[in-house]
Parts: C-alpha cells; structure tokens; sequence
C-alpha cells in the first residue's frame, strides 16, 4: 500500500453567491479515478472559508485525489487544501 493515503476533509475559501457542487475524486478502489463524494457547497456572502468532512461513512483512500467545483451561478475559488495522512510506511 506505498503511496496510500488516507483523506480527512477538505478546506475551502470561496465566493459564491448562488453556492455549487464539489465532486471529489479519488483512485481507490479499483485503480481509476472515479467519483467518491459529492459535497454542497452553500452560497456566501463575500469570500468565506469551510471545511467539508470527507470521513462519512469512512475515511477516503487513494493515491491520488482530484476535484471539480460546479455553480448554476457565479462562484470564484480562491484556494484549499485537503488534511490527510500516509497508511503504512
């Protein structure tokens, strides 16, 4: 398992005042890079920071992880991290 990791949560700063969707995409199981949480994003007012859980109902693995942000309206990222730590050694 070199490489796994497992995800924690995911730390958003954006500006959206219709809010959207973040599609978070990992590639385990099964190797390819698929879909694994979707997560609303709640509208705002002027930049704001929020911090999504990605442990329900466990922990997100992978060795890679990926995300897209979709809006029916205007929403500006402006940065974020993901929290996660290494499985074995």
């Amino acid at each position: 398992m070199e490489g796994v990791k497992q995800f924690k949560d995911v730390t958003l700063t954006y500006e959206g005042s219709a809010g959207g969707t973040l599609y978070v995409k990992t590639d385990m199981p099964g190797g390819t890079i698929q879909t694994r949480r979707t997560i609303n994003l709640p509208a705002t007012n002027g930049r704001e920071t929020h911090t999504f859980p990605l442990d329900n109902p466990s922990l997100l693995e992978g060795k890679q992880i990926q995300w897209r942000i979709e809006s029916s309206g205007s929403l500006i990222p402006y940065g974020g991290y993901v929290r996660f730590r290494r499985v074995g050694t």
